[in-house]
């Protein structure tokens, strides 16, 4: 997914990393050119990886979520906001299981 949205969006992933983490959905660090994915991502769907690859890849572009940030995303992905509300109802972990 990186390597199809990199030529699409001018960047350049340096690493990434998939671990899991109890809050975020991603993360990225401008600087170094990397970007982390929660390993929970992997139970959403298909679209909501591919936002929140976007969504950090994005952050390689622009740190902030500032205008330029919104008017960036909006061009490499129109239903960015769908999927993030999606996201929203979705809980992050879930560390309760019943069988």
């Amino acid at each position: 997914m990186i390597e199809k949205w990199q030529p699409l969006m001018g960047v350049n992933v340096e690493r990434f990393f998939v671990q899991r983490m109890k809050t975020k959905w991603g993360s990225c660090n401008h600087g170094s050119g990397t970007i982390r994915l929660n390993t929970e991502l992997a139970k959403k769907p298909w679209e909501c990886l591919e936002y929140i690859v976007v969504h950090e890849m994005t952050h390689l572009l622009e740190p902030t979520h500032n205008q330029r940030f919104v008017a960036l995303i909006d061009q490499f992905m129109s239903k960015w906001r769908f999927h993030r509300e999606e996201l929203n109802r979705l809980p992050v972990r879930h560390d309760t299981w019943s069988y």
